[in-house]
């Protein structure tokens, strides 16, 4: 059960890897998974603007000829 803790000079040593707990951890990747979703939001938006500049684009030359 206390596989990480050990006792040294009487003392308890805690050799845990981390001491994040869980709700900690769970707000870290609420905030990450927010942080990947705008990224996504503004990638898909700034490919949109390309395709509709390129639409444009081609209408014009259409246009001209």
């Amino acid at each position: 059960m206390y596989d990480d803790l050990t006792i040294r000079n009487g003392r308890l040593i805690n050799n845990r890897p981390n001491s994040i707990t869980g709700i900690q951890q769970a707000v870290r990747i609420k905030k990450e998974l927010k942080k990947q979703e705008k990224i996504a939001t503004m990638s898909e938006a700034m490919f949109r603007a390309e395709m509709r500049a390129d639409l444009v684009e081609s209408m014009k030359e259409g246009k001209e000829d």
